[in-house]
């Protein structure tokens, strides 16, 4: 089933434009705009614009046109709503494992980027931020038809990025831009910055800044699971 569900995401030519070639294009683009800002950073906003375009756009999508089937096939067989989320989340892993290794060939060939033991916490961190978003993803699919997804996708990913692009970082202020940065706090996306940071900076993780990322990350994922229907898929 997942190798099925593989194949044919891949075969897609939207998924490859808009979550692997797109977030290069962001990767160049910030590289050029933000010389003084850690490329693991950068690195990191661009795959999050690749993951969250997969995540909240191309899977939410696929889960809203596929539930029917799903659905169908849940009353006559074991195979409940539950399956095809962790099916789908295995899945969609190896889908952000794919965008992380597309923007990283580039960076290291292209502009150096230092291959160091904390690109693989990086690469982890990204990876469970990568299942954050899938579990969303997944929620505005069995939640919501694919016409209407296809009219709040691009609102819901505008909304998803402000939670992660480091404003502050990036030199911007304000009063809006202030109160962005607190209300980016409930979520994990801010934490996840902050110890990119740490490990780029001081070769270390601040142990309360991992612990607010662990709780935070652990209490969005159980709100958001909690919206997961239960039972047999249609029920």
């Amino acid at each position: 089933m997942k190798k099925i569900q593989l194949k044919q995401v891949l075969r897609n030519k939207r998924f490859v434009l808009f979550t692997i070639i797109l977030p290069i294009g962001w990767y160049l683009f910030f590289y050029q705009l933000q010389k003084g800002v850690s490329p693991s950073i950068l690195l990191g906003i661009a795959v999050f614009i690749g993951v969250i375009g997969n995540s909240l756009a191309t899977f939410s999508k696929r889960i809203a046109s596929d539930i029917g089937f799903y659905s169908f096939e849940s009353h006559f067989t074991s195979y409940s709503v539950k399956n095809y989320l962790w099916d789908q989340s295995i899945v969609q892993l190896i889908l952000n494992s794919l965008i992380f290794l597309a923007v990283l060939v580039v960076a290291v060939l292209g502009f150096h980027f230092p291959v160091t033991t904390s690109l693989l916490v990086q690469f982890f961190l990204l990876s469970l931020m990568g299942i954050y978003f899938s579990v969303i993803g997944f929620v505005l699919g069995v939640r919501v038809d694919a016409k209407t997804i296809d009219t709040i996708g691009f609102p819901v990913i505008i909304l998803a990025a402000m939670t992660i692009i480091p404003f502050d970082t990036l030199g911007a202020s304000g009063g809006f831009m202030d109160l962005v940065g607190k209300l980016q706090r409930a979520f994990p996306g801010y934490y996840y910055t902050k110890l990119i940071q740490d490990l780029t900076e001081k070769q270390t993780i601040d142990a309360s800044q991992l612990g607010l990322f662990v709780a935070v990350f652990a209490l969005n994922l159980l709100f958001f699971y909690l919206l997961v229907p239960k039972g047999k898929m249609g029920n």
